[in-house]
């Protein structure tokens, strides 16, 4: 519950900063992405991952999170 709590707190947090410097287009997908991939991070370290995705590299899983919003937000605009 607390990792859900972070991720969506990161995921504002980072859209707000990168949509300083990026199109917000790009600011949600990456803040998605490098959210996704902290928040998988420190599950690993707490020796908790995800079960399905337990063996994949977090910034791989972050990557495809990011392209995965990325082509939704596409799609529907």
């Amino acid at each position: 519950m607390l990792s859900g709590l972070l991720l969506g707190f990161l995921i504002v947090y980072f859209e707000r900063l990168l949509g300083l410097y990026v199109p917000k287009h790009f600011a949600i997908s990456v803040g998605v992405g490098l959210s996704f991939a902290i928040v998988l991070w420190l599950l690993r370290l707490a020796k908790h991952p995800p079960m399905l995705i337990g063996k994949v590299p977090p910034l791989a899983a972050g990557l495809c999170a990011g392209i995965g919003v990325h082509l939704s937000r596409l799609w529907l605009h």
